[in-house]
């Protein structure tokens, strides 16, 4: 189950892209823990003009294809082609484990600067960057290489959808997929694996444990403040896939966004997070004796204005598929990387209702760590490659 994965993103057109549109780069450089693979603006046979697009978060190691088709998709935006077409040798970096610690990927994505770095032939300064955490991997690599005086020659920084102040996975999501484990331990592996805890808001241990800042994330954002937070050389940039108003995405809280309908699991039902104290998120069944979960103190984070998944959708599709049994999701998609979080707002808080709401179009410049960002007119697919979103990063970086 990809349960937060990066969407396989975007599109391509610059140079010939055989096999149906998937082109085949004109370099492969191995690194331990990934790959790179490059593929030069036409007219380039050496690198020039770099520019680094990191992979995110998701099961097993990276799909080179799929991801070069999410990123290359004429149907929404050519990302690779535009980027070719502008000059840029575009390296697409990918892992073996993309549930590894944001450390480990970290390493990988260091190695892949200073080696697109040794590779250019000009002066030209790189621009790097990641979708969702993919740039939390990239914002951690550029940091530690600054740390180390190390001159990782990197002018423009950029962040998709990154998850800088939490992603969330709902309580209820957590709860069913520890209460299934003994059945299907995929999604349990997956929330419990070192990237989704130090990546989500909140999370669960196991079905007894209440949700917490795991210490996991606890150390990576302290590693982070102490080594100085953010990369001081580059510009920094992000882009949102949810809006600027925060205004949510109309998902009712407390009503049941997953039912199963027949089964060992029959009459277990997840509820869309409401705001409150000892709200029921979940009601566990096995054979209809059921096990409740509640919560107190959150906000409405299912809700909330931010780049959206379909973690309830996918929930019952895997389920289905695996069991046999029935399950339904009557609201498939939900909030998981709020507009605050993907843009770095500072002086905010995920448990904070009023926080999720902001109007950050309207905040001041001085609340923001990033030097320049756009939010999407509505709530948008997580890390979906948008013309909206990518003409105006792309318009961001800077010219030949």
């Amino acid at each position: 189950m990809s349960g937060f994965a990066v969407h396989p993103l975007g599109s391509s057109q610059a140079q010939p892209t055989p096999r149906g549109g998937i082109r085949v780069p004109e370099r492969t450089w191995e690194f331990d823990g990934g790959w790179g693979w490059v593929y030069f603006a036409q007219g380039h046979d050496q690198v020039q003009q770099p520019i680094i697009l990191s992979d995110g978060f998701h099961p097993g190691e990276t799909d080179r294809n799929g991801l070069y088709l999410g990123l290359n998709d004429p149907g929404s935006y050519p990302l690779v082609n535009e980027l070719n077409q502008r000059g840029y040798d575009v390296v697409i970096l990918g892992y073996r484990d993309c549930t590894a610690s944001i450390y480990d990927n970290a390493n990988v994505a260091a190695q892949c600067i200073m080696r697109t770095s040794a590779e250019s032939v000009t002066d030209t300064p790189l621009v790097v960057g990641g979708f969702s955490m993919g740039g939390l991997i990239m914002r951690y690599a550029l940091v530690k290489l600054e740390m180390m005086r190390a001159d990782h020659r990197t002018s423009h920084y950029f962040s998709f959808d990154t998850p800088h102040q939490g992603a969330w996975i709902p309580i209820s999501l957590q709860s069913f997929a520890y209460y299934i484990k003994p059945l299907y331990s995929g999604l349990a592996d997956m929330i419990d694996s070192p990237a989704a805890r130090q990546m989500l808001w909140r999370h669960k241990e196991n079905l007894a444990a209440d949700p917490v800042e795991h210490p996991d994330r606890t150390e990576f954002l302290q590693r982070l403040r102490r080594m100085g937070d953010w990369p001081m050389r580059p510009v920094k940039i992000g882009v949102a896939n949810g809006r600027g108003d925060g205004q949510g995405n109309g998902n009712p809280p407390g009503t049941a966004a997953f039912k199963v309908t027949d089964g060992l699991y029959i009459g277990t039902e997840l509820y869309l997070q409401a705001g409150g104290d000892n709200k029921t998120v979940a009601k566990l069944c096995t054979l209809n004796l059921p096990t409740y979960k509640r919560t107190s103190g959150y906000p409405e984070l299912d809700s909330a204005a931010g780049g959206t998944l379909d973690s309830f959708g996918i929930a019952a599709e895997t389920f289905n598929a695996l069991t046999g049994q029935g399950a339904e999701a009557p609201y498939p998609i939900i909030n998981f990387v709020p507009t605050i979080s993907a843009l770095a707002v500072t002086d905010v808080d995920l448990g904070s209702q009023q926080d999720l709401q902001l109007n950050v179009d309207q905040l001041d410049a001085s609340r923001f760590a990033l030097d320049a960002c756009k939010t999407s007119s509505d709530n948008t697919g997580h890390t979906e490659i948008t013309s909206e979103l990518c003409q105006w990063l792309v318009d961001q970086l800077p010219a030949k």
